[in-house]
């Protein structure tokens, strides 16, 4: 577990801390971490001085080297895409380091996310098996039929019946639409030919662009 220390400004007291943060962690070395990912808990910061507990979102990457898979939060004003930018990469000073970058390529997939909750789904979603990008595309065409436009978010979850995906509106979860497994290879067979592999951060933009 990498970790370092940044100061952070209680916004309720006001009172300036130093704050160790945790830069990553691989859950094969330390698996006791995946709960704390995902309940969001290794993000809050417990004010020493008045006890406000404040969600802190900083660059942390989730490293998963059973399921074979490395999820970056980052910043989510940034526009930058780290993992987006290593694969672009078309100078590498050394043959060496350009044929590791491929054979990580090759055996993992890569994503960055904006926010804890992106990040706690990317990690549901590998778990399954599933692609992320199959399962973005789904939630587009739930989206398309909302016609009154009700869904503010649609969420991958593991349920007891299968994966599935839960309906956000504005008083909350409304509903959970499991899903088909037909539907799944149906959008799978289809779009995977056109998924471009050296991006990384697949999201509902990703995916509106995607079907265009």
């Amino acid at each position: 577990m990498a970790r370092k220390t940044i100061p952070y400004r209680c916004p309720q007291c006001g009172k300036l801390h130093d704050y160790e943060v945790y830069e990553g962690v691989d859950v094969s070395k330390e698996p006791q971490f995946r709960s704390k990912v995902m309940d969001a808990s290794i993000f809050d910061f417990v004010c020493p001085h008045c006890g406000a507990v404040n969600g802190v979102i900083y660059p942390f990457v989730y490293h998963d080297p059973t399921h074979r898979f490395m999820v970056m939060l980052v910043d989510s004003h940034s526009p930058e895409d780290p993992f987006t930018e290593l694969f672009n990469q078309e100078d590498a000073s050394e043959d060496a380091i350009r044929g590791v970058i491929e054979d990580m390529k090759s055996r993992y997939r890569f994503r960055t996310v904006k926010t804890p909750n992106d990040l706690m789904e990317k990690i549901a979603v590998f778990e399954a098996g599933l692609d992320d990008r199959v399962v973005e595309v789904l939630k587009q065409g739930i989206l398309a039929s909302d016609e009154k436009g009700r869904i503010e978010h649609l969420w991958f979850a593991p349920t007891e019946k299968g994966p599935a995906l839960l309906v956000e509106e504005e008083q909350g979860f409304t509903d959970v639409i499991p899903i088909d497994k037909k539907l799944y290879e149906t959008v799978e067979q289809e779009y995977a030919p056109t998924f471009d592999d050296r991006i990384t951060r697949i999201d509902e933009e990703w995916a509106r662009s995607c079907i265009k």
